[in-house]
């Protein structure tokens, strides 16, 4: 049954009146029409029969393989794949007694339902990963994986296609469930959770601060929420935009390609990279993201997240800032003053030093390009001495491609890998969410 949904209900089966875009359908009553006698047997046609199952090895089978529309078994042709796709979107349709949907946003629909399932042939996770997500979890992922398929619907035709979706996405984790593989696996996925989260529970300990610290910390934190957590788009033009965007809805997670060194693998998300290292140098082309990234870890240190963030302290730390008027690049007792903290002059006698000597510090240069050429070398003995100072921390350091040259900190055991340019998927991803965020 699905349950979630931000729009009013549907009044005697019919759509209701709810915003300027039109009148909005309850996902709950798809759902509840979409019996699991006519769903359940279609959804397994999507997937193959007799496959090994995610077994008790380190690498267990992914989604991937599982799904009988690609690779060597495929069995299920792309116009059987449609034709699922087609049945859902019908019944679904008739079941809400909505044929006056236009005839071809409800094919429109159909082909954005089928783009999406078609996702799941490219999924990098196995069947108890995805059914940790939930149904309504797997959904979002699928269709932020296929943000196009919606582009130019209305948003009733985008409101059936996210119901449908989300009652596929049910039946997909229930078959999952009932496969012979699953209940060891799930023991076992188990068993390494609670490593995990045992793991993490101590690191949140070594996180906190000192009582004497805690109350600036905790201010702190606020600040860099504040400071961090809005973003200026230059070159978007939205007459009823804002004119700063919150980082929630600006921020794209982008890729770092690694070098040739292997230590990195050769595609990572960039905001993942310093979750597998603790010093990454950055390279990245002017406008390609870089501060925003930096903006987006700082913030990451002030709420729990898939990072690993949570509990740092973060220094923001951008050299065109710290080296302005000829300064010279401060000690971190005047990491805070430098960059004109308003509160600087509140942290607690001592304050850096226990939080960088108890490896909390997340320091993020940004912009050893901004600085001229003759200083470059400066920095790099000024990070150099932080590093020997206080080695247990992360560090993350960005910069132009051209303004140093490659292994530029491998001697510092820096892994270095450059941002990889937005995607048609990133860019369509993008402009959904400042029109969803402009216009509701």
């Amino acid at each position: 049954m699905l349950t979630e949904s931000p729009y009013p209900a549907v009044q005697g089966g019919r759509w209701r009146r709810a915003s300027s875009f039109g009148e909005q359908m309850e996902p709950a009553v798809v759902g509840a029409r979409l019996a699991s006698s006519f769903v359940s047997p279609l959804i397994r046609k999507l997937f193959l029969n007799g496959v090994p199952g995610a077994e008790l090895v380190d690498r267990p089978v992914r989604v991937s393989r599982l799904v009988s529309f690609r690779g060597e078994q495929r069995t299920l042709s792309d116009k059987e794949m449609h034709r699922i796709a087609e049945e859902l979107v019908a019944r679904a349709v008739q079941a809400t007694g909505q044929e006056q949907l236009p005839r071809h946003e409800v094919r429109v629909v159909t082909n954005a339902v089928a783009s999406s399932l078609r996702v799941m042939g490219t999924l990098d996770m196995d069947d108890v990963q995805a059914v940790h997500l939930g149904h309504m979890g797997l959904a979002r992922h699928l269709r932020s994986m296929s943000p196009t398929a919606v582009l130019g619907l209305s948003a009733d035709a985008v409101e059936l296609h996210a119901s449908v979706l989300n009652t596929a996405c049910l039946h997909i984790l229930n078959f999952f469930t009932q496969r012979s593989a699953f209940v060891p696996r799930t023991l076992v996925e188990q068993s390494r959770s609670l490593e995990e989260l045992a793991r993490k529970i101590d690191s949140l300990i070594t996180r906190a601060p000192s009582p004497a610290d805690g109350p600036f910390e905790k201010r702190y934190s606020h600040y860099i929420t504040d400071k961090y957590g809005k973003l200026s788009i230059f070159g978007l033009d939205l007459s009823q935009g804002p004119e700063n965007w919150l980082l929630d809805v600006a921020y794209l997670s982008l890729d770092a390609v690694g070098d040739a060194t292997g230590v990195l693998p050769t595609r990572l998300s960039a905001d993942q990279v310093l979750a597998a290292h603790n010093r990454v140098l950055l390279r990245g082309v002017a406008g390609s993201g870089k501060t925003t990234l930096v903006q987006w870890l700082a913030v990451s240190t002030t709420r729990p997240n898939q990072l690993d963030l949570f509990g740092l302290v973060p220094f923001v730390l951008p050299l065109r800032t710290l080296t302005r008027g000829g300064a010279k690049l401060p000690a971190p007792d005047e990491f805070l003053s430098a960059v004109d903290c308003p509160i600087a002059a509140l942290q607690p006698a001592g304050w850096f030093d226990r939080v960088l000597r108890a490896g909390r510090g997340l320091i993020l240069i940004d912009g050893i390009d901004e600085i001229p050429e003759d200083d470059r070398n400066d920095a790099r003995r000024w990070l150099q001495e932080l590093i020997s100072t206080y080695p247990g921390n992360r560090w993350l350091v960005t910069s132009r491609p051209s303004a140093v040259r490659e292994h530029w900190l491998s001697g510092d055991d820096f892994v270095e890998a450059d941002l990889a340019p937005m995607s048609r998927d990133n860019i369509a991803d993008f402009v959904i969410r400042c029109l969803l965020a402009t216009f509701g």
